[in-house]
């Protein structure tokens, strides 16, 4: 691991901004070891309650079972960047990434269903991770005794340390055994067939942020959403007017049921916790990550380089999967199947979306990317356009976190260049507005006024920045991270503005997945 935690501290910030309590890039990625460690755990646990359970019957083997499942289940549910799932109303054209029905992922759920064999095996929901190019899949099969169903999960199998073992092939396993089937009241029950004829794709479909309520002999899971597609939630899985109150676990041998428990589950979607918080809970304290550090404002604006060499790959992964479009800087854009743990985008999307998360209620925001007029990332924040805005107000959060995964939506290849000078004016000609955190990886393809960039424009673009704060009432501190490159205006911008600059060196990170 010393050579993997040097590829990790190599990154570069101005001295005179180095303070206590600044997260490095090195805490970052042991944060993403120690969760990686935990799904590890889990994994291992799994390893002795599964063969325990298939000899036990009772409530406390079904007890830590059940724990040891859902902690694995939770734990790659919290790490993912984002859900994979079915939607009755689909989804609009740049939110294809969330729809399990779309082309891209058909080969994943093609080779699940293979696997399972003569089991049915029907998604339930994905997970995208950064360090994969396949999502991991959890679907319900059938138990192999026949008398109840089960979680199953496919995907990229887990090592010990809870990294992924991406040069093998997909592996599936049970995660949860002995989820029940709905039981029938009254004198006019239809006889029970082989479960696995009760099981379809609509059984997970979801609708309204809800999967269809359950009927006689389906399995006694249902799940809840919301409306960013986030939750996991396990609710009741019949109408309301029964005894049934929750999802539930039932160990049967034959017709007889042995033991019987509810089940309870909720997991969110988010990146993996990198951001440190420093203070008197999150009112008055100072959230910081690798990319945006020491925010204190409650008005704030990100200002989001949406360039193409946002796609560069930051940290190979083991193995080929998919093919899929990188920038490759030096070399413009390559087709590889090369596995990719994370590119720029991805990280970026990671650390803005915990961001959100944590900022306080009555921090006002205000967002926007930048490429080139014209292409998929030069956008504001459709939602809210180009005034800040609450976060603790109803959906702003969740319109936020959309917003920041829609950056890498489309092929890399129509993101667009490097122009940000209209978000920046932007910021400054909002009053309200007193901290602009702004990151890009490259330099401008032209100079505020429509010329060709060059050395000679760093100081004077600074500068003419930095003066608009002479005709405003606050001043405004501009917070620069220049991601992958040495940038003289951008740290010239931040010192005669008052903020701090931040560089991070994206290429030392490559190959530290192998250390």
């Amino acid at each position: 691991m010393t050579r993997f935690a040097r590829y990790l501290h190599k990154r570069h910030t101005s001295a005179h901004h180095k303070q206590a309590g600044m997260i490095t890039l090195t805490e970052v990625m042991v944060a993403s070891v120690m969760t990686a460690m935990v799904v590890g755990a889990s994994s291992l646990g799994l390893r002795t309650t599964g063969s325990l359970i298939s000899h036990s019957g009772d409530k406390a083997t079904l007890r830590q079972n059940t724990v040891n499942g859902l902690r694995l289940m939770r734990s790659e549910i919290e790490r993912s960047i984002h859900l994979v799932l079915n939607n009755s109303g689909g989804f609009p054209a740049d939110r294809q990434h969330l729809n399990l029905s779309d082309p891209r992922y058909a080969d994943t759920l093609s080779r699940c269903a293979n696997l399972a064999g003569g089991r049915a095996f029907v998604p339930m929901v994905g997970t995208k991770m950064v360090e994969l190019t396949n999502p991991v899949i959890y679907g319900v099969s059938t138990n192999g005794n026949g008398y109840g169903y089960s979680i199953v999960r496919c995907g990229a199998p887990l090592k010990l340390d809870g990294r992924y073992n991406e040069t093998e092939e997909l592996f599936i396993s049970t995660i949860l055994e002995d989820i029940g089937s709905i039981p029938c009241e009254g004198d006019d029950c239809p006889s029970q067939q082989n479960l696995s004829s009760y099981l379809s794709p609509e059984l997970f479909t979801f609708s309204g942020g809800f999967t269809p309520v359950r009927s006689v002999h389906e399995p006694a899971l249902r799940i809840e959403t919301d409306s960013s597609y986030k939750l996991v939630k396990f609710v009741d899985p019949t109408a309301d007017g029964d005894d049934i109150t929750a999802s539930y676990l039932e160990k049967r041998n034959n017709s007889k049921t042995i033991t019987k428990q509810n089940l309870y589950f909720a997991a969110f979607a988010r990146a993996d916790k990198h951001i440190t918080n420093v203070g008197d809970g999150l009112e008055g304290g100072i959230l910081s990550g690798a990319f945006f550090q020491n925010i204190t404002s409650d008005k704030v604006r990100f200002v989001v380089d949406g360039s193409g060499s946002m796609s560069a790959c930051v940290m190979w992964g083991e193995g080929y999967g998919e093919w899929r479009k990188f920038y490759q800087p030096g070399q413009g854009y390559i087709n590889t199947n090369r596995n990719c743990a994370f590119t720029r985008m991805e990280s970026l999307q990671k650390e803005l979306a915990v961001l959100l998360e944590q900022l306080p209620d009555d921090t006002r925001i205000g967002l926007r990317s930048f490429s080139s007029s014209g292409y998929a990332n030069h956008k504001t924040w459709d939602d809210y356009g180009t005034k800040l805005v609450r976060l603790g107000n109803s959906g702003v959060r969740e319109s936020a976190t959309e917003f920041v995964y829609t950056l890498d939506d489309r092929s890399p290849t129509y993101w667009g260049g490097t122009n940000p000078w209209a978000a920046i004016q932007a910021a400054f000609d909002d009053p309200e507005t007193d901290a602009l955190y702004f990151l890009s990886d490259g330099k401008p393809n032209r100079d505020p006024y429509g010329g060709y960039w060059g050395s000679s424009d760093e100081s004077p673009t600074a500068t003419y920045y930095s003066d608009l704060n002479e005709d405003r009432d606050v001043n405004l501190k501009v917070h620069t991270t220049a991601l992958g490159l040495e940038s003289f205006w951008m740290e010239k911008l931040a010192e005669l503005t008052g903020g701090a600059h931040n560089q991070v060196d994206a290429s030392s990170l490559q190959e530290a997945n192998g250390a």
